[in-house]
């Protein structure tokens, strides 16, 4: 499922916005005055679909109308009278409506036993780890910046605290549960440059790093998983390839002409895995004989050794195209630098050679850096990538480029991302992706 278009209705008790895709397009681009509500509507998404459906009660809408490319309508109402949580349930309803179908649910408050509060607030974060305590009442989920109440916690982690509540109404409905697994929606905020550290067992403080260095070691983890599975690869084919060889008829007749183009692909992916450092090498070209002395069972032999080679290599493949895609970018914007990549993450060195502490790049390299890793790395296919004020700290030349550069990764992670932004730069003469946000009375 993917979402084509949000409707909002009675923000802040001013506003109604209507955001869409325009057709055939991956990216929209929100434009508007301060205060209309743009940042609110990225964060109002975000928290529909991963977040706690308590906490919608905290944004002030009236009425939330999501429509997904397969027909499905999700709306989502604030009761009328309501303006927190009140009662027996959150003052919420949730409507699913597909073609003369609808499902109507209303999140309750949180029906625990009594005996569930007698939880004490210390033992909450050896419970759950990402969560670190911030006040008297209140939780930091380390790994969203959210912050939770006791509420909210009993809602989401009932099971990590062994308690007993009623799953089914607290969770909602299974339409409900599957809708929000079938999107998938990542916000990029505007504090993306730290990057809260999930603390240890033994030491709760709250440790934050640079994203860009964060991201530099999970790049790392990345490529050193990509090389395991390609060894592992390897070692399989390796064991089965004697009797491979023996039985596989297939490969015995392999044209010369077939077998000579199989080879050449095979160097040129070497070589392009080893320039953009996924693999180490010393860039000299694979050493084919001539194949047109050798015989028929020795063109058996080569034919088998391609087939394994083609299937090591190809372990690398998303992960070459992502890689590839980053490189080329950076290495466009960056100027009088080089960005490289290898299996120990990034690195960035003058035109001279002299190695750069990525947490000594200026702030623009680093939000760029940042904001193509989440667009290449982090986001998944067919996600929703919500993206606030992407023109931090880039200068004017960058930002000119920056939706060309968003339209690449888009193709190659196939997402589909909504920015909030207030460049014209960012725009260029991209109109044609613009939802500007007007008032009520405005044409």
């Amino acid at each position: 499922m993917k979402i084509d278009r949000i409707r909002v209705t009675g923000l802040f008790n001013d506003f109604d916005h209507d955001l869409a895709f325009a057709s055939g397009e991956r990216i929209m681009l929100v434009i508007g005055p301060n205060g209309f509500g743009k940042t609110t509507i990225l964060k109002l998404i975000d928290v529909l679909f991963n977040e706690p459906l308590s906490r919608l009660s905290s944004i002030p809408f009236r009425e939330v109308d999501v429509a997904f490319d397969d027909g499905t309508q999700l709306v989502v109402r604030r009761d009328s009278a309501s303006h927190g949580q009140t009662g027996d349930r959150v003052p919420l309803t949730l409507i699913r409506k597909l073609g003369d179908s609808t499902d109507i649910f209303q999140p309750p408050r949180v029906p625990f036993a009594q005996d569930s509060r007698r939880i004490p607030a210390s033992a909450i974060e050896d419970i759950i780890p990402e969560l670190k305590r911030v006040d008297y009442d209140k939780w930091l989920n380390l790994e969203t910046g959210y912050i939770f109440d006791f509420d909210d916690i009993r809602t989401t982690y009932w099971e990590s605290l062994r308690l007993q509540p009623r799953p089914a109404l607290l969770q909602g409905p299974d339409w409900l549960q599957d809708m929000r697994r079938s999107v998938t929606v990542r916000l990029i905020d505007t504090e993306r440059l730290t990057h809260v550290l999930r603390p240890g067992r033994h030491n709760r403080a709250i440790k934050t790093t640079r994203t860009v260095s964060h991201y530099s070691q999970e790049l790392s983890r990345r490529i050193k998983d990509s090389i395991a599975k390609y060894g592992a690869k390897s070692q399989l084919l390796d064991r089965t390839f004697p009797n491979r060889l023996v039985t596989d008829q297939m490969h015995s007749s392999r044209a010369v002409e077939a077998l000579r183009e199989d080879l050449d692909a095979i160097d040129r992916m070497r070589m392009k895995l080893e320039d953009v450092g996924l693999i180490a090498g010393n860039q000299h070209g694979l050493d084919i004989p001539d194949l047109s002395r050798v015989d028929e069972s020795q063109r058996g032999v080569l034919a088998v050794y391609a087939h394994d080679a083609m299937q090591k290599l190809a372990v690398f493949d998303e992960l070459y195209n992502k890689v590839s895609t980053f490189k080329r970018i950076a290495n466009c914007r960056f100027r009088h630098k080089q960005v490289a990549v290898n299996a120990e993450g990034l690195s960035v060195t003058k035109i001279d050679g002299t190695a750069l502490d990525l947490e000594k790049l200026s702030s623009g390299e680093q939000h760029e850096l940042v904001m193509l890793y989440e667009l290449l790395f982090k986001a998944s296919s067919n996600s929703l990538v919500l993206i606030d004020e992407p023109e931090l700290s880039l200068h004017i030349t960058w930002q000119e480029q920056w939706v060309q550069d968003l339209e690449e990764a888009a193709c190659v992670t196939e997402f589909r991302a909504i920015v909030a932004t207030h460049s014209p730069e960012i725009i260029g003469d991209r109109w044609d992706l613009t939802v500007e946000l007007r008032g009520r009375n405005e044409d």
